[in-house]
């Protein structure tokens, strides 16, 4: 089609950047899976008393089994919103993304090749990648989930062994929940990035495009070898660098690594052709 459209010099379509947007309403999703905790923490410390009691052997038995009965209702009310909630609105989140990230290939292919393919391109050829995403963000968030509460159990029978106060412990719980909205913010913005990235990959293979430029995602503290990657072309289907030596190894992709920021551009090879 480029050919076609009489163009003779390679070309490098533009990037699609996803947007901060896009993983702010990725955490909103996420959010359940730590404010469940928050909004429960009066509730988990109702029976906790620190206090040294008389007959410990039955006592304090029973006030330990009724925080942990508490902890392990909040956990399983967490299971329910996972069905019923979180795993609906990250699958709605998906399609949104892939939607969008659609729109701006079609639109980068017809800006940098003038060819218009909105009414060739549709969802079916990426919906591999849609399924490993939604499955992997299931089990991201159910992991901040269990993180929290094991900090949680933690806190509250730390506090039994050390005679803590009440107020004590729940200031701790509450840090610990912090951490963790912290966390699933973190982990929404680096998803938002792997899935963009993963798109890009099928989108490029249904093109029919066996190269890509490589392109660093600018942070600042960024890995070395990321860095010197920026501007070289790469095989799409082996990671092999083209009249070079470097091999990505796997994993190791554009955006594939944890909160790796760098793109797979999409790069049209029309001066001469390469096996």
């Amino acid at each position: 089609m480029a050919r076609q459209a009489g163009k003779r010099r390679d070309i490098v379509l533009r990037p699609i950047i996803p947007t901060q947007a896009a993983a702010t309403d990725l955490a909103a999703i996420y959010a359940p899976a730590w404010q469940i905790w928050a909004d429960n923490i009066d509730r988990i410390l109702a029976g906790y008393d620190a206090q040294p009691l008389p007959i410990a052997d039955t006592l304090t038995i029973d006030t330990v089994d009724q925080v942990q009965a508490a902890i392990s209702s909040v956990a399983q009310e967490f299971l329910t919103i996972l069905t019923a909630r979180i795993a609906p609105g990250l699958r709605q989140w998906a399609v949104r993304a892939e939607r969008v990230h659609r729109s701006k290939w079609s639109a980068a292919i017809k800006a940098g090749v003038g060819v218009d393919l909105d009414l060739i391109l549709s969802a079916q050829p990426v919906e591999e990648a849609l399924g490993t995403f939604l499955a992997r963000n299931v089990a991201l968030v159910t992991n901040v989930s269990d993180v929290t509460k094991g900090k949680i159990a933690d806190a509250v029978f730390r506090g039994y062994e050390q005679r803590t106060p009440v107020r004590d412990v729940a200031r701790q719980i509450r840090e610990d929940v912090g951490g963790s909205r912290a966390r699933a913010v973190r982990i929404a913005s680096d998803q938002n990035s792997k899935l963009s990235s993963a798109l890009d990959k099928e989108r490029q293979a249904e093109a029919g495009l066996s190269e890509y430029k490589y392109r660093h995602g600018g942070k600042l503290h960024a890995r070395p070898w990321h860095k010197a990657r920026d501007g070289h072309i790469f095989t799409l289907r082996t990671d092999k660098e083209v009249g070079g030596s470097d091999k990505i190894d796997a994993g190791d992709g554009p955006g594939e690594p944890s909160f790796c920021s760098c793109r797979r551009q999409a790069y049209i090879r029309l001066l001469d052709e390469v096996d």
